[in-house]
């Protein structure tokens, strides 16, 4: 089963897909409701036992699909479970993460983590000594390639979309092992990812401000309203400090 949720594309994909692949499900956007809401369209109109979220930014290698389904088949503790994510030189992205901490969203906001991007806090989240070349159970899945079960989704709820783009998907997680289950990263199974790609539309910009507000509500939503007014404050100083380099930078 196919859906495909069009994001009020101009590129002549609608009129392809109607052309070429009849049988795809299509659910033609007016205008660009991004991830979350998109996906949760897809889920009300898909049937399956398993929903898979996929970014269009991806190359299918192998039996990726089966190998995560067979696996859950496999695992019935598992409520989640993604592939291996390597670029087009083969090389591992990072999927497979733990939760972000209290002081990696600090870390996020005072900009340490872009001044000293090999800092503990966030090496501990991302996990850069493993290769990945193993299956084990993790915190969060790229959403770019996410398997979940169907039962689950009904059980905890559709993607939060008060997240516009970013963080939904560690959201996602963290409500699937909340609710008792596993999720893992399955390294037999391989997809290439094209990074960004599928955000290169918009500009740095609004990128930066769609993450940072997807960060101020997920702390607010799982470390509590003090937090977020404490991190809301610090956003304001980082705004300060980036519109500064801006200036510096026009100067120079």
């Amino acid at each position: 089963e196919v859906i495909v949720v069009d994001n009020a594309s101009s590129d002549g994909s609608i009129e392809m897909l109607k052309q070429k692949f009849p049988s795809v499900k299509l659910i033609e956007n007016k205008v660009n409701l991004f991830f979350s809401k998109a996906h949760n369209q897809a889920f009300k109109v898909s049937g399956g036992k398993y929903f898979l979220l996929l970014n269009p930014d991806t190359i299918i290698s192998g039996n990726a699909f089966k190998m995560m389904m067979d696996f859950m088949d496999s695992n019935p503790m598992s409520g989640a479970c993604g592939p291996k994510l390597v670029d087009q030189e083969m090389k591992h992205e990072w999927s497979g993460e733990k939760f972000p901490s209290l002081l990696y969203g600090l870390f996020e906001l005072t900009l340490l983590n872009a001044v000293f991007p090999n800092n503990f806090i966030k090496r501990n989240k991302l996990q850069p000594a493993w290769d990945r070349s193993d299956t084990r159970e993790v915190d969060t899945i790229g959403g770019s390639c996410l398997l979940v079960r169907r039962d689950i989704i009904e059980k905890i709820g559709l993607l939060d979309e008060n997240f516009v783009l970013y963080w939904e998907e560690i959201d996602w997680c963290k409500r699937i092992k909340e609710n008792g289950y596993k999720i893992f990263f399955v390294s037999s199974a391989v997809i290439i990812h094209l990074w960004g790609a599928s955000t290169n539309l918009l500009k740095r910009s609004e990128k930066d401000k769609y993450y940072i507000q997807s960060l101020l509500y997920y702390y607010r939503k799982h470390f509590g309203f003090s937090v977020f007014i404490a991190f809301g404050i610090l956003n304001i100083f980082r705004n300060m400090i980036l519109a500064l380099k801006r200036r510096l930078f026009l100067w120079a």
